[in-house]
């Protein structure tokens, strides 16, 4: 069972799923990186590339969008048609985003709409049925059936897994109140002038809840009394479930801070001394296995398929937890045996089984290195919460100066419950830069209800430091106040 952790009080969002006492996934969410994907826009085709049989889209953003032919919903009944005789320049289209903008590249796109449910997707111009592979055949083909009776030829389901579980009505309710949301948006959005945003599906809390069951989560735990309600409204089977916590750090087994600092480390430790290496290109994920140079001679002693099974499921693992996707080699310690080798694979594949997003996994190849891929819906944690340093002991990564301002912002709502009237911080001037760009002052002003001061003319040896903690009268006999080294923010 599943237990879900939601900060979103602070300007970075946090969502933490547990399973047991360990960490099954994590997502952040910046107001400036939020992934687009199953955004909904009504856009407008700015030119078509015949020799790509592909369209660029306006749909609001710096870069314009791509849109495949196979992604039209007239290629789906007519694949033979070229996409200039199914979407034309200036049009007006609806679109979804289904790959975050990477790198120099827009984002993907399809006019293939889809709307997630629970139980089910509902696809407004689909015109097909589908149903998750782990449903048996017989149920496949009523649900198939089911689906038939119940939309028109342009219309289309997915079915999820949990949907083989429900009865005909239930299925129904879910059904009717997605077609009448898309009927809404048409309504709503008919008249405006693209490109407009017509509907945002946000990774905290809705894409993260959808992709549990409800019989796989335990609790919802959530920091602000608003989303609670608005869990319960658009989740009621998660109603009896969720509760709200202020000081929801409190709660989880491990820090924000720590769990940054451990998504930044590229070295994974195993059980015996083995350990595993994660390095992020701009082309891959390269994932190195080795027994490690301090590992005890008594730990030699265990087989090298041992190693690399354990190897191999705690690679799903990270993987799932940083969010790493795209192409993916991993180099497992040397086995010359084709069923050992299998043996591993076959590891691999089950503990990626309950991975949400997709995953290939294509084999050794004849240098023995595995080959496999992760399906990318947007950025990396190790990209959102790292940049790149060239003088770290081999590390590579440390957590980034916007990264520490919104650390900063958690730990001063933190003291949220105290009674001191001032806080005293000494910044790093890149710190406290980032800190006034990315952190709305007066807002966290208001929720504190303490004044706040940086210490000015100061050269930092660490990010930041909370300096004081107290009422204005002690803070007036601290020789800094006196020098006059404090900025009130």
């Amino acid at each position: 069972m599943k237990r879900i952790y939601l900060q979103t009080i602070p300007t970075e969002e946090w969502g933490v799923v547990m399973e047991g006492n360990s960490i099954d996934q994590v997502v952040v969410e910046r107001p400036d990186a939020k992934s687009l994907v199953g955004n909904l826009y009504k856009a407008r085709i700015v030119n078509i590339e015949t020799s790509l049989q592909a369209a660029f889209v306006d749909f609001g953003q710096s870069k314009l969008g791509f849109l495949k032919k196979n992604e039209c919903p007239g290629s789906r009944r007519d694949p033979s048609l070229p996409i200039e005789k199914l979407v034309h320049e200036g049009q007006a289209i609806w679109v979804q985003v289904t790959k975050d903008a990477f790198d120099e590249k827009g984002a993907q796109l399809t006019a293939n709409i889809t709307l997630p449910g629970m139980h089910l997707v509902y696809l407004p111009f689909g015109n097909y049925h589908a149903v998750s592979k782990k449903v048996d055949d017989d149920k496949r083909s009523r649900l198939k059936e089911w689906a038939k009776a119940n939309t028109t030829d342009q219309e289309g389901i997915i079915f999820r897994t949990s949907s083989a579980a429900l009865e005909g009505p239930q299925l129904m309710e879910e059904l009717r109140a997605l077609q009448q949301q898309w009927a809404m948006l048409q309504n709503k959005y008919d008249s405006k002038k693209p490109p407009v945003l017509a509907w945002e599906d946000r990774d905290i809390p809705q894409r993260l809840l959808r992709r549990y069951p409800d019989q796989a989560v335990e609790e919802v735990v959530v920091d602000d009394t608003k989303l609670v309600k608005f869990i319960q409204k658009h989740f009621p089977h998660l109603k009896d479930k969720c509760r709200w916590a202020k000081q929801i750090e409190e709660e989880l087994p491990v820090t924000i801070p720590q769990l940054t600092e451990t998504i930044a480390q590229p070295l994974v430790k195993l059980e015996g001394g083995a350990e595993i290496r994660i390095d992020q290109t701009e082309a891959m994920v390269v994932v190195d296995v080795n027994t490690a140079k301090n590992t005890k001679r008594a730990d030699k002693s265990r087989s090298v398929v041992g190693t690399n099974l354990q190897a191999a499921k705690e690679i799903a693992n990270q993987l799932k937890l940083r969010n790493l996707s795209g192409m993916i080699i991993i180099d497992f310690i040397g086995m010359r045996n084709e069923k050992d080798q299998q043996q591993v694979l076959e590891k691999l594949k089950k503990s990626l089984h309950d991975d949400p997003f997709r995953t290939e996994v294509y084999g050794f190849t004849k240098l023995g290195l595995v080959e496999m891929t992760r399906k990318r819906e947007g950025r990396s944690l190790l990209s959102t919460l790292t940049e790149r340093c060239d003088s770290c002991s081999g590390n590579g990564y440390v957590l980034s100066v916007i990264s520490y301002a919104y650390q900063l912002e958690r730990e001063l709502l933190s003291y949220q419950k105290y009674d001191q009237e001032v806080i005293v911080m000494e910044v790093r001037s890149d710190v406290a830069q980032a800190f006034h760009q990315k952190i709305d002052v007066a807002q966290l002003k208001s929720t504190l209800y303490k004044d706040l001061y940086f210490l000015n003319n100061r050269i930092s040896d660490v990010p930041y430091r909370i300096r004081f903690i107290g009422d204005e009268d002690t803070l007036r006999e601290r020789d800094f106040y006196q020098e006059g080294s404090i900025d009130r923010l």
